[in-house]
């Protein structure tokens, strides 16, 4: 029995994370319970107070500078980041003498320490400290459950940890206990390196790091976080390396950006993340004029954890496997909930800012409105968001039912193509590529994207291809090539082509969940190739029959011309003039005449020297058939070169076809036969003032077969032989126009 060789994880593959989920709940348990109720809070950096949680009367006010408390002068306690303004033995009843600079006038004041209130309790847990959480719950299941552990799984837990201590740190700094202004700044420096690190290789290396210049940032990191701890550096140059960590990582990714197109659906995304997790923090500075920003405010807080989520998904959605699709759900509802939030809050200030009964009508119409514009908006937002961020155009979830019905349409191979191109691919996220098919025993590739011609298979490697097929190729090392997963096109038990996958944002992964969706979409494929094929195969026959037709018809005109006429020509002659009589001439002119309308018919001579010298003496013929009671007038633009022959054997055809509709059915007056005629472009008009036809009714060929139009249908297989386009115009009593339009497509015919 095979041994079973999951990955169970334990406790001591964890303790990094342990150690730090202490240092928060340490820290946590200071900010909550340690650090002395007051009654008021300051800006550490000026002293200034501007929030008061009880009433201070005249004692102490908002907007009051702190000078001293206790013993301790804020020069001190900015001088010695050890030093903490209020001793531990500080309680509720404790009085405590504050010095206090208000309006240019210095005074002490006794302030009694009020002890807990809820107020001052709620000021302190709407703040940054449970971010540090949210920051350690993805660093750990990055250490517990994300393999493999590569450099971005070192440097993404050390990303989350470090910045969970330092946000932590940061929340109770300002008290200065338990060594947390120190550490804030150790932890500072020991940020920049991780920063800078982690945004060189995400979301792939930008190039290969110095390894002398790596040891020497992290080295150099590490010594300035050890001089913050015996405070050797200045109070604020911590804030240089904050600084270089942000906007050092900005200008990484925007190099990546630059110079890397292939990651910059990446980088966009994590842009926009970005943008998202400001957005409240921006709709409650634009509120302050509503003057309540302070009861709304925290909740800016809930978008600033989509950054580090953002960065967890891009870096590893491969080990999401399964749960890839519910990821993309989760980023976009998210998106919405912080779009929508902040509209509201915008909304709610400028509500709080009223007063009386239009505030609280406000606040009853704003969540009505919100639900119901919200609900039908989020599908909408969801579409937009796969379609033009994660580059899913078909919707996943449907796929292979709307593939399905997409490629019943399709009846050319290079249609199938463009839709597996466009949209299929491009909605799995593949941006690397090829649709190889099976022919005579060797593979032909007919789609192919980022990819070189010299990194595909041999034409001779059929047999290793098809052993590789359904079998996810993971990317081991630089010389494991450019494949990630073969799938098979079969027709029955034969294979007719291969789907060749590659490089597909953000890494490359095809989970084996998806792979049987795959299969089935390529099955679907193979179906359609197969008929397409076949289709083709039965169009090269009537083409072939066609051809043969047309050379029949030459042969046919031929002989009539060069022998039936000219042994007609030699038996009148043989008779001589005496023994001619007048009804014999008769007969023989008219004999003549209709051979050479059919010699005419079958092959206009006048081709020869061009498709608008035939065209013409079309016309003439035609005329003189019907005594001239039909005009046809010609006006052609032509070039000096000639359009290629095959190409007007069928173009005469068409014009010659139109004219007999217009002459047997339309009962037409007059024609007018206009357009340009080139050697790489033709636009040509067939127009009469005939009784015409409904043309709004069906005009693809097989109605036109039912219909019993085989004239039109003629023209239609013929212009669709060269690959031209025609379209019909025309109503009942409108006359008829038919327009005809074909290009060389750069020589090819």
């Amino acid at each position: 029995m095979q041994k079973n060789t999951h990955h169970y994880w334990h406790i001591k593959d964890v303790p990094i994370s342990l150690l730090v989920l202490v240092f928060l709940l340490w820290y946590t348990y200071g900010i909550f319970v340690h650090v002395p109720y007051t009654g008021f809070y300051f800006n550490p950096a000026d002293g200034k107070v501007f929030e008061m949680y009880v009433s201070g009367g005249t004692i102490l006010q908002e907007g009051d500078t702190l000078l001293k408390i206790g013993e301790i002068t804020l020069d001190e306690y900015r001088e010695d980041r050890r030093q903490a303004l209020f001793p531990n033995n500080v309680y509720q009843g404790t009085i405590v003498p504050i010095t206090i600079l208000r309006n240019g006038v210095e005074s002490t004041v006794n302030w009694t320490i009020p002890g807990f209130t809820l107020e001052e309790f709620l000021g302190r847990f709407f703040n940054i400290w449970w971010l540090a959480y949210f920051f350690w719950f993805l660093g750990s299941i990055t250490e517990i459950f994300i393999r493999p552990r590569e450099m971005r799984w070192q440097l993404l837990i050390a990303f989350n940890h470090l910045t969970g201590l330092w946000l932590m740190m940061g929340s109770l700094s300002a008290w200065q206990m338990w060594e947390s202004s120190i550490l804030l700044h150790a932890v500072t420096w020991l940020i920049l390196p991780v920063y800078l690190h982690l945004h060189w290789i995400f979301p792939k290396p930008l190039a290969s790091m110095p390894k002398p210049a790596g040891i020497l940032l992290y080295a150099v990191s590490i010594l300035m976080a050890i001089m913050e701890l015996f405070q050797f550096l200045p109070k604020y140059f911590y804030a240089m390396a904050l600084l270089a960590a942000l906007v050092g990582s900005i200008l990484l990714q925007i190099s990546h950006f630059i110079l890397r197109s292939e990651q910059r659906k990446q980088i966009g995304i994590l842009a926009i993340a970005t943008l998202l997790a400001a957005l409240p923090s921006i709709a409650i500075s634009i509120s302050k004029v509503s003057g309540v920003v302070s009861q709304i405010g925290p909740l800016a807080l809930l978008a600033l954890p989509f950054i580090p989520l953002t960065y967890f998904y891009l870096i590893f959605r491969a080990q999401l496997g399964g749960l890839e699709m519910r990821a993309h759900r989760i980023i976009s509802m998210y998106s919405y909930l912080i779009i929508t939030g902040s509209i509201l809050i915008f909304l709610f200030a400028i509500s709080l800012k009223l007063s009386g009964p239009t505030s609280i009508l406000m606040m009853v119409i704003i969540p009505v409105l919100a639900s119901a514009v919200s609900i039908p908006a989020y599908p909408a937002f969801q579409a937009f968001v796969e379609k033009r961020f994660l580059g899913i155009k078909l919707p996943y979830q449907n796929l292979q039912e709307t593939y399905s019905n997409r490629i019943a349409v399709n009846t050319s191979i290079s249609g199938l193509l463009q839709l597996l191109k466009e949209e299929v691919f491009s909605s799995l996220l593949i941006r690397q590529f090829a649709v190889m098919q099976v022919f005579n025993g060797k593979l032909k590739t007919l789609l192919i994207e980022n990819i070189a011609s010299e990194q595909l298979p041999h034409e001779n490697d059929l047999n290793l291809i098809a052993s590789q097929a359904g079998i996810y190729l993971p990317h081991i090392s630089p010389d494991s090539g450019w494949i990630r997963l073969i799938l098979p096109l079969k027709a029955g038990d034969s294979f007719i082509g291969f789907w060749l996958l590659g490089r597909r944002d953000p890494d490359d992964h095809y989970s084996q969940a998806e792979i049987p969706i795959l299969q089935s979409i390529a099955n679907q494929t193979a179906i359609a190739l197969s008929n397409i094929l076949h289709a083709e195969q039965v169009r090269k026959l009537f083409e072939l029959d066609v051809e043969r037709y047309e050379k029949e018809r030459l042969t046919l005109a031929l002989d009539l011309h060069d022998s039936v006429l000219n042994q007609l020509a030699v038996f009148r002659n043989n008779l001589g003039e005496t023994a001619i009589s007048p009804r014999l001439q008769s007969s023989y002119e008219e004999i003549t005449r209709r051979l050479r309308e059919i010699v005419s018919e079958l092959r206009p001579p006048m081709l020869m020297y061009g498709l608008k010298p035939a065209i013409i003496e079309l016309a003439d013929n035609l005329m003189d058939r019907s005594g001239d009671k039909v005009k046809i007038k010609v006006d052609l633009e032509v070039s000096g070169e000639r359009i290629p022959e095959r190409i007007e054997q069928h173009l005469i055809r068409i014009v010659q076809e139109a004219c007999e509709n217009s002459l047997r059915h339309a009962e037409a007056n007059s024609i007018f036969i206009y357009g340009s005629l080139t050697s790489e472009k033709v636009d040509l008009n067939i127009q009469d003032d005939g009784k015409g036809f409904d043309a709004d009714s069906k005009l693809e060929l097989d109605n036109l077969l039912a219909n019993h139009h085989f004239g039109l249908s003629g023209m239609t297989e013929r212009a669709a032989l060269i690959g031209a386009k025609i379209k019909i115009h025309s109503g009942p009593h409108t006359g008829t126009r038919i327009h005809l339009t074909w290009s060389n497509n750069h020589g090819k015919i």
